[in-house]
């Protein structure tokens, strides 16, 4: 059985949590918890405005038109930010080696200029706009603490901890895991399943009691690869999901079983 054929046996839109079952749950950050996603697709897609304007002055080129919906921009936003650079110029037919003929930094370099990019731009965004928690995110955690199970938050962007801070969810969880760890470890995004395996090593559980709520399919795949034994996925705020399998709507349409006393 292929990797996507385990996630999609274990996804469902049922979504109730035992805690007979379930010692802890991985949620993601930036899609389940808050409506940070949002925010970060922004970011990039100005940063891959900035970048094809920049081309087509240099080269005297028609500007490539977009061909990377906002709906799929904010998914590529659940790889980390190199992927997702590598991702957005590969949509538009210009690889980083190819831009490098044009643009002077090597394809490594154009990547990490594109991502530093992209965190300024999202920053400036979370200062102008600020995040929110996502209707029932913060029931959802008080839930899960009151029947015992442990929360790890896991996004593959920076800065959680001051996202989780100003939706005031920070105080609810256990454990976190973001690039920043993902860099310091060198741990690869998803579809691998290093940084998921990450946050069930801080949440001291092991993955066949373990539960993991997201809202993209690369996170998906990377908890049926880490071995969870619940895949819930969620829509995003906006409603948009991409993967073929059933997603509950959002935190509040998940439902923790009282513990049996």
């Amino acid at each position: 059985m292929t990797t996507s054929q385990q996630w999609a046996a274990r996804a469902s839109a049922s979504a109730r949590l035992d805690p007979r079952t379930v010692d802890a749950v991985v949620l993601d950050t930036d899609g389940v918890l808050t409506n940070a996603r949002a925010l970060r697709s922004t970011a990039w897609q100005d940063t891959l405005n900035a970048y094809l304007a920049q081309y087509a002055h240099v080269t005297g080129r028609p500007r490539p038109r977009r061909a990377v919906s906002a709906g799929r921009v904010g998914s590529l936003t659940g790889l980390l930010e190199q992927d997702t650079a590598a991702a957005l110029l590969q949509a538009q037919g210009r690889l980083a080696n190819l831009a490098e003929q044009h643009l002077g930094p090597s394809g490594e370099d154009l990547l990490d200029l594109l991502v530093r990019h992209a965190n300024h731009r999202f920053l400036e965004l979370l200062r102008s706009e600020g995040v929110r928690a996502r209707s029932g995110a913060g029931r959802l955690l008080f839930d899960l603490r009151a029947a015992g199970i442990r929360t790890a938050a896991l996004s593959t962007g920076r800065h959680s901890e001051q996202l989780l801070r100003s939706a005031g969810l920070m105080d609810l969880l256990e454990a976190r895991v973001d690039a920043a760890d993902a860099e310091h470890y060198r741990l690869a995004g998803p579809p691998e399943p290093a940084m998921y395996r990450l946050a069930l090593k801080r949440l001291h559980s092991g993955p066949g009691r373990a539960a993991l709520l997201t809202d993209t399919p690369a996170g998906l795949a990377a908890g049926a690869w880490a071995g969870f034994g619940r895949l819930v996925a969620v829509a995003g705020d906006d409603a948009f999901w991409e993967g073929p399998e059933p997603a509950v709507p959002g935190p509040d349409a998940v439902v923790v079983q009282p513990p049996v006393r």
